[in-house]
């Protein structure tokens, strides 16, 4: 049984949840820039709020499974042969850099770690792109599991929603 839902508050989910837009227009067959607007409900060229039709908001209705089982294929594998442990016993893998790289179409990494993990950019960027830094590829068990937790969260409410259409509010 799927939740039935309006465009905004699947736009509110994607938001609080750091969803790319862009791969969902990618599903959708729509530009980003239409995907944006229409969610935002820009004003068009007679000045009236944009909103979804029906045809895309059955093409969005076709592409959430599509991304939730995209986003399924991201959930990181920790315990590579690249796996260490510091001299204060913590252990790492740095290889997730580059499954944490792949979940990068999906959502918005920066957003991701700073709101499951706690990291500021600083720390992310060390993390996962300064490859100089002594911090470079530091993702604990620990971290796969949160991110893990919130990618299977998404997948189940992304494999849930039904948007319907939503009649424009008279202005």
């Amino acid at each position: 049984m799927k939740i039935r839902v309006s465009q905004d508050t699947l736009y509110e989910y994607i938001l609080a949840h750091d969803i790319k837009m862009s791969r969902l227009a990618e599903l959708v067959g729509k530009s980003s820039d239409v995907v944006f607007s229409c969610f935002k409900h820009c004003k068009d060229a007679r000045g009236k709020p944009r909103y979804f039709t029906a045809e895309n908001i059955a093409s969005i209705n076709q592409a959430l499974p599509v991304m939730a089982g995209e986003l399924q294929q991201c959930l990181l594998i920790f315990g590579s042969r690249q796996t260490y442990k510091n001299r204060w016993g913590n252990v790492y893998d740095p290889a997730l850099i580059l499954q944490m790289k792949k979940l990068g179409r999906y959502l918005n990494i920066t957003g991701l770690t700073g709101r499951v993990l706690g990291w500021k950019k600083t720390k992310k960027s060390a993390v996962l792109s300064q490859t100089t830094s002594i911090s470079y590829g530091c993702i604990s068990e620990a971290d796969t599991i949160a991110i893990n937790n919130e990618i299977l969260s998404i997948v189940g409410v992304l494999s849930s929603y039904e948007v319907v259409v939503q009649e424009p509010s008279a202005v």
